[in-house]
């Protein structure tokens, strides 16, 4: 009996001791003390923050560590090997994506620290608030990422997504996180700030190529209909010199009517080409923004470690 009891505290307060050792001899430098603060970490997330030595690194570094050079999808953070690793994203505008990263890498730290009837029951609720959400966008999308680079792991995922990217949850499940944060709202609030920044660009590249779509469309009708019109026009303007100068008009009243109806013909092309030209510089224009986006784009994706893609953690 003795022997159960000193098996079953090691095993459910063991992590904690070793956390408490561990998280004793790790002395954090003012960046991850800055990230600690602003998430609000608790007394037992801190430990499990700590405990697995966090750091912040440079790009190199960063992908040798978390291997993501090789992902299909930009990454932020990785935990591995219980040790939680941090890209040191530099751009003001995703002011905050660190500060999330390390919550939700912090998050798949405390998931491997629940036992077994924790666990059970935390994957019940992460199971139900999931089926809840499971057609969001941006959770399908994620999802469908995790489900082929990590497969099996679906759960630990949404249990790091659901703590740091939605924001009502049920109060069971908010207790649960209250373990970790004393105010999850604000890791939510921050994640909705910087993910903003890329929806932005997104949706302003899509509204953009649309235009540019459609104005691609109505110049090539315009253009194909102007060439026609000024083809035939040309060939008028030839009959008519033609008649002229053979004695082809019965009276002076024909010619004048039928060089009048040329004249304004030739003004109705010129204006024509005018409105025509004005379409064609501002797609070009459109186009012209279009690649300004697409650079942004670039850059921001660029600036969450090296990787041309995406879009989240």
């Amino acid at each position: 009996m003795v022997f159960v009891a000193i098996a079953a505290s090691a095993y459910f307060y063991g992590p904690i001791a070793v956390d408490a050792v561990r998280a004793s001899s790790f002395h954090p430098n003012a960046d991850i003390t800055s990230v600690d603060g602003r998430i609000g970490l608790t007394a037992r997330g801190q430990q499990i923050f700590y405990a697995t030595t966090p750091v912040i690194e440079s790009r190199d570094a960063f992908n040798a560590d978390c291997e993501s050079v090789e992902r299909t999808a930009a990454i932020l953070g990785c935990y591995v090997r219980d040790r939680v690793y941090l890209y040191n994203i530099q751009d003001s505008e995703l002011d905050g994506a660190l500060e999330v990263t390390a919550a939700h890498e912090m998050l798949h730290a405390a998931y491997a620290r629940l036992n077994i009837f924790e666990q059970a029951n935390v994957n019940k609720m992460i199971n139900a608030e999931y089926a809840k959400i499971k057609d969001n966008p941006d959770i399908k999308q994620e999802m469908q990422y995790y489900t082929q680079a990590e497969p099996g792991e679906e759960i630990n995922e949404l249990h790091s997504i659901i703590g740091t990217t939605i924001k009502d949850l049920p109060a069971d499940l908010e207790q649960y996180y209250s373990r970790y944060f004393t105010d999850r709202a604000e890791i939510v609030a921050m994640n909705t700030k910087y993910t903003a920044v890329f929806d932005e660009v997104n949706q302003q590249a899509s509204d953009l190529q649309d235009k540019i779509t459609n104005e691609a469309a109505a110049i090539k009708q315009a253009s194909t209909q102007y060439n026609a019109d000024l083809a035939q026009l040309n060939s008028d303007i030839e009959s008519f010199n033609e008649r002229a100068t053979s004695g082809g008009f019965t009276s002076q009243y024909a010619f004048t009517v039928a060089h009048q109806s040329l004249t304004a013909r030739i003004q109705e092309m010129k204006d024509r080409q005018i409105t025509l030209n004005q379409q064609i510089d501002v797609y070009n224009a459109d186009v012209a923004e279009y690649n300004k986006l697409a650079v942004r784009a670039k850059q921001l994706n660029q600036s969450i470690n090296g990787v041309e893609a995406p879009n989240s953690i």
